[in-house]
């Protein structure tokens, strides 16, 4: 019997089992009309996968209440959720609504282990967390990409990255520092901020379109690869140019965190405190002055990230876990 799935995933149809599903897309509802066919929808639907996309899981959550839960089975894939603030009555009093709307789904998956923050802050049980690794963003075409050593650390990205601790850093290593990220106004609604200010002479800034094959660029040139991230976040990030820069050969210092932690293993990266300064300085010059153990890293990395393959490979394994939970359902 073919499932009928709701998403807003076109991708999946790249998966090799698609087959085995109906596919219809999800319109993230706004007028009543669309609130109407999204009740049909649900109705008419065995589940509804609900990726990247906290608002869409939320109304889709609120359907799903209002139908007395007689609909498609909700599964969150990859929802990134913040430490929700709490300051105001009309803040505590949204995050009451969420909590409470968040009982809806049958599943979270996410790209990462330590799941405690959303069970802490969104009350989300722990059982009903799932772990699926994670995919290497672009990987037909790192593999023609010839990797190289152009003599730079390369640090980008545009998520919670702490490029102040890294500038700091750069102050105590006489080495060529290149940071990639897009404009101000991007990356400060993901959570970075970076001063140009008295920039040491050996930090270059290079303000990225967001292309890809250009950012795979950047980082198959360099020596190393640098990822620190701010503390406080409760979901992964870092995770797609990490692998990214592991499956093109590159040693990555990236700091602890959901993303990395029990994650990624010990030998693939080698990972610091998040916005400790000191200890990211010392992590750079030992890894700059000890080429075996960049090449060792490297190496475990590398198999690391290919052994997680390309798109087709996490959705053909999205697609299963789906058909898994259905027929464990329906028992």
């Amino acid at each position: 019997m073919t499932l009928r799935l709701l998403t807003n995933l076109a991708e999946l149809s790249q998966a090799d089992n698609a087959n085995d599903f109906s596919i219809t897309p999800l319109k993230s509802p706004s007028r009543i009309g669309e609130w109407l066919a999204l009740l049909k929808g649900m109705k008419q639907h065995d589940m509804a996968l609900i990726n990247c996309a906290a608002p869409e899981l939320i109304k889709v959550s609120f359907v799903r209440w209002l139908l007395f839960g007689r609909c498609a089975q909700i599964v969150s894939l990859d929802t990134v959720l913040p430490i929700p603030k709490t300051n105001t009555l009309k803040q505590r009093l949204k995050l009451a609504v969420v909590r409470w709307l968040f009982k809806q789904p049958t599943l979270f998956n996410e790209y990462f282990r330590r799941t405690e923050g959303y069970t802490q802050h969104y009350g989300i049980p722990a059982e009903k967390f799932s772990y699926v690794p994670f995919k290497v963003n672009g990987l037909e075409m790192i593999q023609k990409i010839e990797s190289t050593d152009q003599g730079y650390i390369f640090c980008g990205g545009n998520t919670r990255r702490d490029f102040t601790s890294l500038i700091e850093a750069s102050k105590h290593i006489d080495y060529p520092v290149r940071i990639v990220t897009m404009g101000d106004g991007e990356i400060t609604k993901h959570g970075s901020v970076l001063s140009t200010k008295n920039l040491p002479k050996n930090v270059e800034i290079v303000r990225h379109d967001g292309e890809l094959k250009s950012f795979l660029e950047h980082i198959a040139g360099a020596s190393l690869v640098v990822l620190p991230v701010l503390k406080g976040n409760i979901s992964a990030t870092g995770i797609s140019v990490y692998l990214s820069s592991m499956a093109l050969g590159k040693c990555v210092i990236i700091s602890s965190g959901p993303a990395v932690d029990d994650v990624i293993p010990t030998d693939a990266a080698i990972t610091v405190p998040p916005e400790d300064i000191a200890a990211l300085t010392s992590a750079i010059k030992t890894t700059l002055d000890d080429q075996d153990l960049r090449e060792k890293t490297a190496a475990a990395g590398k198999a690391y990230a290919l052994s997680l393959g390309g798109e087709k490979n996490l959705y053909t394994n999205v697609i299963n876990q789906l058909k898994e939970l259905n027929s464990t359902t329906a028992e």
